[in-house]
């Protein structure tokens, strides 16, 4: 019988060694396929879960309990109280806001003013300002950083959704980064900015940030409805429910612009600007 050839038996091992359609390439793509639809569908269930959490806990908590909740987070908060963060001075949107639609020198009001940041930033550039703040320890951190900075008393302390009691008149307010949102239900937020607006003069900016959501999303609708539900079957909170209202790390509402310009129409201010560069914004005037 006749020796096959050296080129002949490489050719042989060549196939023996050649990975047939079965192979590990084929496998592993089928592997890589199973495992992106089982994570997608892992990471639906983890967001139905967690917009039933949030749900359950928005339709059991009353608004005095929220802020509870708010006020814990801000109080455990380093980075609010901190001197790095109050004296970082304006945000870029804030500063563009300012400075198109406040008066040079006027007297500004801070509502929301946490450890002082806003009042310092329209100080040295220019403006009177005092604020209020319904949390103490951040009240107390803007009293030390301000005894150190040899700067007048800035930030006063006043209950929670409301505005600080006087009759002072300003020329523009501000209210603090994304605090608006913290202020549970649509009626709280409407009647903060009018007891707001009576410090303000007529033709006057408000300036106020917010978290914002383009629409009404499947996760912000599996909220709504698992916190409607809870609240009709435990009894829990009597108060308005919102879609766009969210309880993780604290109580906040997201907006879109329909919302906050119906909710300043509604409290005698004019929308005039809405950004969503940075943060959420928006500039209204007071009638």
């Amino acid at each position: 019988m006749p020796k096959a050839s050296a080129s002949e038996t490489s050719e042989s091992k060549s196939s023996l060694q050649a990975e047939p359609p079965w192979s590990q390439a084929v496998v592993r793509k089928r592997r890589l396929r199973y495992f992106k639809r089982a994570d997608s569908w892992f990471t639906r269930f983890v967001k139905l879960l967690l917009g039933v959490h949030e749900g359950l806990w928005l339709g059991s908590l009353n608004l005095d309990e929220l802020n509870a909740i708010t006020a814990e987070h801000y109080a455990a908060s380093r980075e609010s109280a901190s001197t790095e963060h109050n004296q970082r001075g304006f945000f870029d949107w804030e500063l563009r806001a300012v400075s198109r639609y406040f008066s040079p020198g006027s007297r500004v009001l801070v509502a929301g003013a946490g450890g002082g940041r806003e009042v310092l930033a329209l100080r040295r550039a220019g403006y009177q300002a005092e604020g209020f703040e319904c949390n103490p320890a951040l009240v107390e951190a803007n009293h030390i950083l301000f005894a150190e900075l040899g700067e007048p008393g800035g930030v006063t302390l006043c209950l929670p959704d409301q505005v600080v009691a006087g009759s002072a008149v300003y020329g523009g307010a501000i209210i603090g980064w994304t605090a608006y949102g913290h202020i549970p239900t649509r009626g709280r937020r409407i009647e903060f900015l009018r007891a707001l607006r009576d410090h303000v003069l007529p033709g006057s900016p408000v300036l106020l940030s917010f978290f914002t959501r383009d629409g009404n999303s499947r996760y912000d609708a599996v909220v709504y409805r698992m916190a409607t539900f809870t609240r009709k079957i435990a009894r829990g909170r009597h108060e308005s429910l919102q879609l766009g209202d969210h309880l993780t790390w604290s109580y906040s509402h997201w907006f879109t612009r329909e919302e906050i310009e119906a909710e300043l129409c509604e409290a005698g201010i004019r929308l005039v600007h809405f950004g969503e560069v940075g943060d959420g914004h928006a500039v209204g005037i007071v009638a």
